[in-house]
């Protein structure tokens, strides 16, 4: 048994330890925290695991936290539910302004059985008085097997603006054991991709120019099972 003085010592510095297991305590993730807002379990906001844009000051949970005071980290399990950062700017494709989301990121699928989103474009559906759909015009995922390939990236691009769903799934290579780096830029009707700054993807995406859009990043589930996904670094340019 140990005293109350001590039991009330261990208390504080588990307190204080968790306060501080959080990425807005590393200055390389508060720009991005600053104009995002965290969704998880679901879309809608959820106060127990949610957070509202820009509110991330000593925040974590269970599934977004800070692992060796370095790595910003999303985890989920079940399927769609997720744990990601919406951002809050919103543009279009046809913007000659380039849109750019750049990271530094290391995948664990778990025991994911089949796919999960780690990074999108996403069209705004909030908009009233605009055109909306609630679907991105891009996943970039990992797949258990595609066309043949086991544990490989893809790029999932919609190829259409009506309701119904087309896609080209354009494949990253494989999914690599380490970190690596992927930035996705927007501009001027045209979408790039690049893996370890290799250009994957070189696209037109006109046909999107009606929707607004915004980026997001973490983990999305598409299948039961789990998935985990650090972040070294997290850097959006909207």
């Amino acid at each position: 048994m140990i005293g109350f003085k001590a039991f009330l010592s261990l208390f504080i510095i588990a307190v204080l330890s968790f306060a501080h297991d959080s990425p807005y305590s590393l200055d390389k993730f508060k720009d991005i925290l600053n104009k995002s807002k965290l969704q998880a379990p679901s879309s809608p906001y959820d106060p127990m695991f949610g957070r509202k844009y820009g509110d991330f000051e000593a925040y974590s949970n269970k599934f977004f936290y800070l692992q060796d005071r370095r790595y910003m980290v999303f985890k989920m399990c079940g399927e769609r539910n997720r744990s990601e950062l919406r951002a809050k700017n919103i543009w279009k494709v046809s913007d000659e302004n380039e849109k750019i989301l750049q990271a530094r990121v290391k995948l664990f699928p778990l025991n994911s059985k089949r796919e999960f989103t780690f990074l999108q474009i996403h069209a705004d559906s909030t908009l009233k008085d605009r055109p909306t759909i609630n679907k991105p015009l891009l996943r970039v995922v990992w797949y258990k097997k595609l066309k043949g390939k086991k544990g490989h990236i893809w790029a999932i691009v919609r190829l259409n603006w009506s309701k119904f769903s087309h896609y080209k799934k354009i494949d990253l290579g494989k999914m690599p054991k380490t970190f690596f780096d992927v930035k996705i830029t927007v501009a001027n009707n045209m979408l790039k991709i690049y893996i370890n700054n290799t250009k994957k993807v070189d696209m037109y995406v006109g046909y999107w120019k009606q929707y607004y859009n915004y980026f997001k990043a973490g983990v999305y589930m598409q299948d039961i099972g789990c998935a985990k996904v650090l972040f070294d670094k997290l850097i959006i340019k909207d």
